[in-house]
């Protein structure tokens, strides 16, 4: 081969690498420009948040109304004269929400849609996914519903500390969660004085009382025993992770009342034994 010759063929293999990079290059550019459309596609405007559970969203100029993916509140009470579990924290879920979620703000969203055709919406916000943080505060109930399993896995630990806490559906001083009510009839029973006179009319007082105060931690007992995961109900899916704990307590506070019924009693029977 000539040195003219080889020197020909080099710029036709120059040619040939130049068109291979600059093809790879080309499908980089693409890959990026898709990648960019995904991302801008995930980035939305909060238009409303209607409740706890409910958001309007702007997606490239479409409002979409989305669920909240792998948790749910209770409805909304803003007349207040609906209570109980079934409607517990409904309003504050919804301002909970709205605080984080401010009209106009932008998140990063991922939409799911369920085997109901709705579309469930995972926010991310300021590197928190307000999902999962609206489980920790107690201001919504595990679902599994929209969320793959390392979500929903992350979304029922957070639930687990919300209970540990006593936040939220878990708080005592809530009068509509099942741990106040608990709380409250445990209370009932434990202000009624031990002390009482020693005859029959005082004795038999004193059981009525505290009777009436083992009645209330009993119907307590039987509603936290019919909670299923499955139930329907919000307060199934809201308290059924804390049953066995509501159910340890209440069968507690069933016991101590039970006792002093006992004692009562026999008090009683050794005055007519007399």
């Amino acid at each position: 081969m000539t040195h003219v010759a080889a020197r020909a063929r080099v710029p036709k293999k120059a040619l040939i690498v130049f068109a291979v990079v600059a093809a790879i290059m080309l499908g980089l550019a693409a890959v990026s420009v898709v990648r960019g459309i995904v991302h801008e596609s995930r980035r939305m405007q909060v238009v409303e948040v209607l409740d706890g559970n409910t958001v309007v969203v702007d997606a490239n100029g479409e409002h979409k109304t989305v669920k909240m993916a792998g948790v749910q509140s209770s409805i909304r009470n803003p007349d207040g004269l609906r209570g109980g579990p079934n409607m517990c924290l409904g309003e504050k879920s919804h301002g909970w929400l709205r605080d984080r979620l401010v009209q106009g703000a932008t998140a990063e969203v991922d939409l799911e849609e369920g085997e109901d055709g709705q579309q469930y919406a995972t926010f991310h916000l300021a590197g928190k996914d307000v999902n999962t943080s609206m489980a920790e505060a107690g201001m919504a109930a595990p679902t599994d519903t929209g969320v793959d399993d390392a979500t929903a896995s992350q979304i029922d630990e957070a639930n687990e500390l919300a209970r540990s806490t006593g936040a939220g559906l878990y708080d005592v001083e809530e009068s509509c969660t099942y741990n106040s009510m608990l709380f409250e009839a445990e209370y009932k029973l434990d202000s009624i004085p031990e002390k009482t006179d020693n005859t029959v009319k005082a004795l038999d007082k004193r059981s009525r009382e505290v009777a009436e105060a083992v009645d209330e931690i009993r119907l307590i007992q039987e509603d936290v025993e019919a909670l299923e995961k499955d139930g329907g109900d919000f307060e199934d899916l809201a308290w059924h992770p804390a049953k066995e704990d509501l159910k340890q307590k209440a069968d507690e506070a069933a016991e101590k009342g039970l006792q002093r019924l006992r004692e009562l009693n026999d008090r009683r029977n050794q005055i007519t034994a007399g």
